[in-house]
């Protein structure tokens, strides 16, 4: 009867630590993402603080091939940082800078597992000023004339994990500084 009981006992414990053991993945599998999540936004954060320290103009400064992008500054003619090129992986991924002391990145842990990119796609004109005013309390940004274009854009960066399919975008509405 001992024998049974201690048996049933193990049958327990063994079905209890299969269930933790079952359970670990997926904690990893989390706790990656957060990790992931985490860095991604503190990156994007950097990314659009140096757009708008470098007082870039959108639709200019952003595009892909343009001076600001490949490095050659701003179309605008200010001097500004030096965007990093292209690293060769397909889709226009961009490597974060972090070789010198002064580079922007050089004490965030592990940056050469993520890379970035402006999404193309997503670099739009956030469209005309409405048509109506606006209602009381209600503030649509610049007074522009009726039908005119705001000049907002929508820049989206996404941050990519190499390695990996995990990517986040991050999106700002973004003036040019000259308007």
């Amino acid at each position: 009867m001992t024998l049974i009981e201690v048996m049933i006992a193990m049958f327990i414990l063994l079905v209890g630590i299969i269930g933790v053991m079952m359970a670990v993945p997926t904690g990893v599998g989390t706790a990656s993402w957060v990790i992931f999540h985490d860095a991604a936004m503190h990156l994007s954060a950097s990314k659009f603080s140096e757009f708008r320290r470098d007082r870039v103009n959108p639709m200019l400064d952003l595009s892909d091939g343009s001076a600001y992008m490949s490095g050659g500054g701003l179309a605008s003619g200010r001097p500004s940082g030096t965007q990093e090129p292209q690293n060769g992986n397909a889709g226009g991924w961009r490597d974060f800078a972090h070789a010198n002391p002064d580079d922007t990145y050089h004490y965030f842990d592990d940056i050469e597992r993520y890379e970035w990119k402006v999404d193309q796609a997503a670099l739009v004109s956030v469209g005309p000023a409405p048509a109506t005013p606006a209602p009381a309390g209600v503030v649509y940004g610049p007074q522009v004339p009726s039908g005119a274009e705001l000049k907002v854009r929508q820049v989206t960066v996404a941050i990519h994990l190499k390695g990996t399919v995990k990517e986040l975008r991050f999106t700002e509405y973004m003036f040019p500084y000259d308007y």
